[in-house]
């Protein structure tokens, strides 16, 4: 029972994560319909909300789901499913951060060395 708790909390926290990055960007740009900014005036990189803590919180919220449907459901065959997602998601994050390094130059470089990827204590 305990696992099932842990777990589900997991998940919750890894579904709040997102919604709340989701929210900050607009749902436009937080389901990737569009990368553009939903107002022309409005800069295209974001910086508030979850966004302060990591520099890709969707990807870190998908993982924290991820991790928590595995140590709910307690079964091998989940365990090697998230983890080899998880190293998809990973990928993507590092993919899409070097992406954003090219376009957006000098400010997203400032963002990188004070924001951490995924992991919100670690500099």
């Amino acid at each position: 029972m305990r696992f099932v708790v842990a777990g589900g909390s997991l998940c919750v926290l890894g579904a709040l994560l997102e919604l709340w990055a989701v929210l900050e960007l607009g749902w436009r740009r937080g389901l990737d319909l569009t990368d553009a900014p939903p107002d022309a005036a409005l800069p295209r990189l974001v910086f508030r909300g979850p966004f302060r803590w990591v520099r890709h919180p969707q990807s870190l919220g998908l993982l924290l789901i991820l991790g928590g449907t595995a140590v709910a459901s307690r079964s091998p065959a989940m365990w090697l499913v998230a983890i080899a997602v998880g190293a998809l998601v990973v990928a993507t994050a590092l993919r899409h951060d070097r992406e954003l390094a090219r376009e957006c130059g000098a400010a997203y470089e400032r963002y990188r060395a004070a924001v951490p990827l995924l992991v919100p204590w670690r500099r």
